[in-house]
């Protein structure tokens, strides 16, 4: 029984843990969400910005590249060259904002899913606790609130297996200490702190003799 107890322990202890990462996530991703699309927003127009320079620069080009005036050509050429430099540097910027403000909305679509995957698994094991000596009065986690009922449930329910552990591990200490009064008065021995079992056994022994 203290053997299923910790497994349970240990079940609602990840759970706790997941919860509990899940809902400081939840806490920065808003602020994370804004930045990332006032990025996007500011990358895009500067891509306008740098697209309309662009376009200029290659009407100039153009211009100078129909006249006979060699320098301006060439000075013409760098600055479409450089135009177009810029140009493809804020495209690959704000490619790179629409990435990460598409990342994060992912990540928040996932969370979500992950927090009603946690009120499952949160329910079976209240339901599986319930079940057992003394812990019929752990709630179950509420339904729709996001990982923070399954975090709160989990930090409540810790404290009950805790509790119900000790309880456990006193009955179990004494069925112990009185196996071995017993088993003493049969051996007419001292015995040292055995288990129930070995104890058993050995009154058996003593017994077929």
């Amino acid at each position: 029984m203290l053997a299923e107890l910790d497994g349970l322990a240990a079940e609602v202890e990840r759970i706790r843990a997941e919860a509990a990462a899940s809902v400081e996530r939840l806490e920065r991703l808003p602020g994370e969400q804004v930045a990332a699309r006032a990025e996007r927003e500011q990358a895009e127009a500067a891509v306008a910005e740098r697209r309309e320079a662009h376009r200029t620069a290659a009407e100039e080009l153009a211009q100078a590249e129909g006249g006979r005036d060699d320098t301006r050509a060439a000075e013409a050429r760098r600055a479409e060259l450089r135009a177009r430099d810029l140009l493809r540097s804020s495209e690959r910027r704000a490619e790179r904002a629409r990435a990460d403000e598409e990342r994060l909305e992912a990540e928040r679509d996932a969370l979500a899913r992950g927090a009603g995957e946690l009120e499952r698994r949160a329910r079976a094991l209240a339901e599986e606790l319930a079940r057992r000596p003394g812990l019929s009065d752990a709630a179950p986690p509420p339904e729709g609130a996001g990982p923070a009922g399954p975090a709160a449930w989990a930090t409540e329910t810790r404290a009950a297996l805790f509790v119900a552990r000790g309880r456990l591990a006193s009955e179990r200490e004494a069925v112990i200490r009185q196996a071995n009064e017993l088993g003493a008065l049969v051996l007419g021995e001292p015995l040292t702190a055995q288990s129930a079992a070995l104890v058993a056994r050995r009154v058996e022994e003593h017994g077929s003799r």
